[in-house]
C-alpha cells in the first residue's frame, strides 16, 4: 500500500506541475482534501440489511480542461476509503483470515468493511461566469476505482482482513457542484458537495440462504462527501 500511495502521490505532483506549466486560460489544476459518510446497499433486501454509515476520507489533486467558456473536462488523481456496517440473514460462509484461520459462520452475521481505493474520476463539469468572487458550477461522470486494501471486522473478531474476498476493480458514477471562490491572482478555494454510487459487486462474500444454501448478493458502496481544496 506505501508504495501505491507514493504512486498517488507521483501523479497529483505532476499534474500540479502540469496545471502550472499549460496556459491558464486553457487549464487549471490544483489538490484536495474530503470528508463524508458511505454506506452499504444490496439487491439482496430480504437477506441483506444496511445497519449503518462509515465516516471517510480522502485527498488528491484535479485538473480542469477548459473546453468552451462554461464546461471543461474535468479529471482527478485521489484516495478513498469507504465501507459501511451491514447484517446478512443468515451470516456469511466460512473464509479464511490472513493467518489461515476459518472465520465466519451463521451466528456472526454483523460485519464492518473498510475499504481503501485508487480512484481517477472524469467528468464534465459546467460552470457560470464570475459572480462577485464565486464562481458555481455542477459536474457529473464516472469514477474507475482499484482497491488497494480492505478490511472486514466480524461482530465477534477483529482485524481480519480479507483482501482476497474484495473485488480489485470498482467503478462509480458521480454528481455533485459547489463552488470556486477567487482568493488572489489565480488562486481560488473549492468546495464541492459530491455524490458517488458504484455499480459492481464490491466483494466475493457468500451468505447463507433459508435453504442453506449459499449465494453472493450483490453488495455496493454510496458515498456523500464534501472536498475542499486550493486551485491555482
Amino acid at each position: 500500500m506505501k508504495k501505491i500511495l507514493v504512486l498517488l502521490a507521483i501523479i497529483i505532483s505532476a499534474m500540479a506541475v502540469s496545471a502550472q506549466n499549460q496556459s491558464k486560460e486553457k487549464v487549471t489544476g490544483g489538490l484536495y482534501i474530503k470528508g463524508g459518510t458511505s454506506w452499504l446497499m444490496s439487491d439482496s433486501k430480504a437477506y441483506f440489511k444496511n445497519k449503518g454509515a462509515k465516516l471517510t476520507y480522502g485527498f488528491g489533486a484535479i485538473m480542469d480542461w477548459r473546453l468552451t467558456n462554461n464546461f471543461s473536462l474535468n479529471i482527478a488523481a485521489g484516495f478513498s476509503n469507504l465501507g459501511g456496517t451491514a447484517t446478512l440473514k443468515h451470516g456469511v460462509e466460512p473464509f479464511g483470515d490472513i493467518d489461515g484461520n476459518l472465520i465466519g459462520d451463521s451466528l456472526m452475521h454483523n460485519y464492518r468493511y473498510s475499504n481503501s481505493y485508487i480512484e481517477i474520476p472524469v467528468g464534465i463539469k459546467g460552470c457560470t461566469n464570475e459572480i462577485g468572487y464565486f464562481t458555481y458550477f455542477l459536474k457529473l461522470g464516472v469514477d474507475p476505482m482499484v482497491r488497494i486494501k480492505s478490511k472486514m471486522t466480524l461482530e465477534t473478531k477483529e482485524n481480519y482482513i480479507i483482501t482476497r474476498k474484495a473485488n480489485l476493480f470498482n467503478i462509480g458514477w458521480y454528481i455533485g457542484g459547489g463552488t470556486e471562490w477567487s482568493l488572489a491572482g489565480n488562486t481560488k478555494l473549492l468546495i464541492e458537495l459530491l455524490y458517488t454510487g458504484t455499480l459492481i459487486d464490491m466483494d466475493g462474500v457468500k451468505s447463507y440462504k433459508d435453504d442453506n444454501t449459499t449465494f453472493n448478493p450483490s453488495i455496493k458502496i454510496n458515498d456523500i462527501s464534501l472536498k475542499v481544496g486550493v486551485i491555482f
